[in-house]
Parts: C-alpha cells; sequence; structure tokens
C-alpha cells in the first residue's frame, strides 16, 4: 500500500499546489512545516490513534525504533482563497536522512480472527495522535471516572485551540503531558478533514535505515514533486 499523498512534496515548507475544492472550487495551497514537541519514547513502541475515543494499548505499530525523544512536525495546508487551513499530515523525525521509500506501518491486531493486517486508525473526533506504549498503558491503568476522561478531553481540546492556525479551528495541535516523572506525553493534532480511517508510513533512506513515520490525513491525491 502506498500514500494517499505525496508525502515528499507536503512535508517541504513552501511547496504548493492547485486544488479543486468541491462547493468550493479551485484552490491555491501552500504547505508550511511547523515542529510542535518532542515525543518521549521510553519502549520505542508507538501508538497512533484518536486521543478523544480513550486509548488501547493492544493496537501498536508492529515495528518499534530505539527509545528516545523524536521532533514531531506537523504539514499544514493553506487553501486561498477559502481561507481554511487543515492539518495535511503529522511526522515523528526518526532522522536526517533523505525519505526515498514509503512502506505502510501495520498495526497489532489482538483478534486472532482477523484476516486482513490492521494499517489504519479510526477517527471520530477529528484528532490524531502520537505517543509510547509505556505512556498509554499508564493512561489506561490510571483510576478515572467518566467525568476525569471528559476532562481529560477538555484540556486537550482547549490546547489545541490555543495552538491552532488560521481563523476557524481546523488545524491544531496540543502537547500533553501524562506522567510528570517519566515526562511521557501525548501529541496531538487535528486529523485533515476531520474523521476517518488513516494508516501510517514508515520513511526509508537510501542506506536502508528508518527516517520517519508519517500519519496521511489523505487530503491530496498523489501527484507533483517527488
Amino acid at each position: 500500500m502506498q500514500p494517499f499523498s505525496n508525502l515528499n512534496a507536503i512535508l517541504q515548507a513552501g511547496y504548493s499546489l492547485e486544488y479543486d475544492w468541491q462547493y468550493l472550487g479551485p484552490q491555491t495551497v501552500m504547505i508550511s512545516t511547523h515542529q510542535i514537541g518532542e515525543l518521549i519514547l521510553t519502549s520505542g513502541r508507538i501508538i497512533a490513534w484518536d486521543p478523544l475515543m480513550g486509548s488501547d494499548s493492544r493496537y501498536y505499530f508492529k515495528s518499534s525504533i530505539k527509545p528516545g525523544r523524536y521532533p514531531v512536525i506537523i504539514s499544514v495546508a493553506d487553501f486561498q482563497p477559502a481561507d481554511d487551513m487543515r492539518i495535511a499530515c503529522a511526522m515523528l523525525r526518526i532522522s536526517n536522512e533523505a525519505t526515498i521509500k514509503w512502506e505502510v506501518a501495520t498495526v497489532n491486531d489482538p483478534n486472532p480472527y482477523q484476516k486482513k493486517e490492521l494499517i489504519s486508525y479510526g477517527v471520530d473526533a477529528g484528532t490524531g495522535c502520537f505517543m509510547d506504549w509505556d505512556a498509554a498503558q499508564a493512561f489506561e491503568n490510571q483510576p478515572r471516572s467518566e467525568d476525569d476522561f471528559e476532562d481529560f478531553c477538555d484540556e486537550i481540546i482547549a490546547a489545541m485551540e490555543r495552538n491552532s492556525f488560521g481563523k476557524h479551528g481546523t488545524a491544531g495541535w496540543a502537547n500533553f503531558q501524562v506522567n510528570d516523572a517519566t515526562e511521557a506525553n501525548i501529541i496531538a493534532f487535528s486529523s485533515g478533514w476531520g474523521d476517518g480511517g488513516y494508516a501510517s508510513f514508515w520513511g526509508y533512506g537510501a542506506s536502508g535505515n528508518l527516517t520517519s513515520l508519517v500519519t496521511d490525513f489523505a487530503l491530496f491525491p498523489s501527484h507533483g514533486a517527488a
């Protein structure tokens, strides 16, 4: 499976393209990129999910990376003349080597009867994120009521509104610490057009080493710069 979008292109600040937006007509889109924090990985297992739906640590990417601190970068698409901004993709940067190949990031599925590989996660609250498996476990094991979870969601939403691009609030992000001792965090971001199912991809350089993990929010069909 290949990315829906041309990830190499839309991860380039200053890249532009033309887009025909249904009901709003032709748009010129300009890409900007922004580092929104560092994800702290203690286990090296990464989970991507909609944090406003709750977590399930069984659904981690099958491949893992070395524990450490990794920059998270979002690609923001500015649509004109609609004056709307959307997050096109979110990247966990593993190295500075250029990416020459993308490979779908398969997800561990605890269902023994699942015949197809799990390659995406569902979004029902317009939000995606990256977090470590240890952080997800700690989050799940904390005793919390329904009101506690609503308070957590409210904090995430408030942070995303504070860190929002444009005037419509459709492209925001939050870097939310879930454990003071380990500094374990969730880095959340708006998911493109909103709800749906989104796949992630491992990037590889000419050396054969990993360069990145990118969630593609499927804004644009693949085309343009390589």
